[in-house]
């Protein structure tokens, strides 16, 4: 059986080969930076599309709510995601178009996306019972979401060098000698 893919682990993946890939990405900062930490009404506002019609989004004790005000939701991202789906699409055909395939000899593309969509999860839960505040850091939103739910030093240790491991993809000071070294010290936050 084939299995499918989130559209945001195949797109922010495919950004996050290209910010590795040490190319110039001034053109889609403002988008990346956007969808990337949780904000994907901006995101959707700087694509400029507009969002999809034939998404129902049912509020209890206020029943469908309207296309035009669902982006005004909040604490709702997967919905938000779904939103963001046409936003998405446009984004990844206006990279690619500017950056082509790119392979990438240390990490695979399932390694791209899974460093996606660990810091998408991560976001999404902790944004269901914190409101956005703009951007947070990802090792703040680890060790405040994570404090009270009982999780051990040693997990909490694999998730900060998984973001540590994300961290080093985006360019930042590599705390790893090399990438598969990152790869053999973050393997068991994929499955966390």
């Amino acid at each position: 059986m084939k299995k499918e893919k989130l559209i945001y682990d195949f797109v922010v993946g495919y950004m996050l080969k290209v910010i590795k890939s040490k190319a110039p990405i001034h053109d889609f900062c403002k988008q990346f930076n956007a969808i990337k930490h949780g904000d994907y009404v901006e995101f959707i506002d700087l694509l400029n599309v507009g969002i999809p019609d034939d998404i129902v989004v049912y509020k209890i004790g206020q029943g469908i709510i309207e296309t035009k005000d669902q982006l005004s939701l909040r604490n709702v991202d997967f919905a938000f995601l779904l939103l963001a789906s046409t936003s998405l699409k446009k984004f990844y055909h206006d990279c690619h178009s500017a950056f082509g395939d790119i392979i990438d000899e240390h990490l695979t593309d399932n390694d791209f996306e899974k460093l996606a969509n660990f810091e998408m999860l991560i976001r999404m839960f902790y944004n269901k019972e914190h409101s956005y505040d703009g951007r947070k850091k990802l090792h703040d939103i680890i060790n405040e979401y994570f404090k009270d739910k009982e999780i051990s030093n040693e997990d909490l240790e694999i998730l900060q060098n998984a973001r540590k491991f994300l961290n080093m993809v985006k360019g930042h000071k590599a705390h790893f000698r090399n990438y598969k070294d990152c790869l053999l010290y973050t393997s068991d936050a994929a499955d966390e």
